[in-house]
């Protein structure tokens, strides 16, 4: 019976450990993927405002703006604004 009853809290341990080791990782796993969601957001919303940046620049030199002027607010390079349609 003693024999017995020590195998059932070997096997009740052992479910235990593995348990707990599971919920840690799950845990650990969940903290990644937030940050990893965190970031491709950030890449995003940068993506997205280099975006804009390039269309407001292409509104105003159709309007006749000033190359350096246009460049001055956008923060884009003269370069990169000549070739904008």
């Amino acid at each position: 019976m003693n024999a017995y009853q020590e195998s059932l809290k070997i096997k009740r341990d052992n479910y235990s450990a593995l348990e707990s080791a599971e919920l840690r990782g799950e845990q650990r796993g969940q903290k990644q993927g937030e940050q990893r969601g965190i970031e491709i957001g950030a890449e995003l919303e940068r993506a997205k405002a280099e975006r804009e940046k390039r269309e407001m620049a292409v509104k105003l030199k159709t309007k006749g703006m000033h190359i350096e002027e246009i460049a001055e607010l956008t923060k884009l390079p003269i370069e990169e604004i000549q070739a904008l349609v």
